[in-house]
């Protein structure tokens, strides 16, 4: 998938949103149960999602949610965008 760098005062299309903006955030969820509510079946591989109960990150493989590990790099999540919902 193609990114877009995002410009100062660039008006963005609902194309650009659907096909860059929503697929560059990570959702915000208050726990699984409200991101099952919110997503249903429109879950895909390779998204994110924040859990606010458990502070929790983790992805969808296709066939689950699992969390995210940093690994041994440390670091923290600040590069991430989070959206709220």
């Amino acid at each position: 998938m193609p990114y877009l760098d995002f410009q100062v005062n660039q008006v963005l299309t609902a194309a650009q949103v659907d096909t860059f903006l929503m697929n560059q955030t990570i959702m915000t969820f208050a726990d699984s149960t409200a991101r099952s509510s919110a997503l249903a079946t429109a879950a895909t591989e390779g998204m994110f999602t924040f859990l606010q109960d458990s502070d929790t990150l983790e992805y969808y493989d296709g066939a689950a949610w699992q969390e995210f590990s940093q690994g041994g790099g440390g670091g923290d999540f600040s590069s991430f965008l989070l959206m709220g919902a």
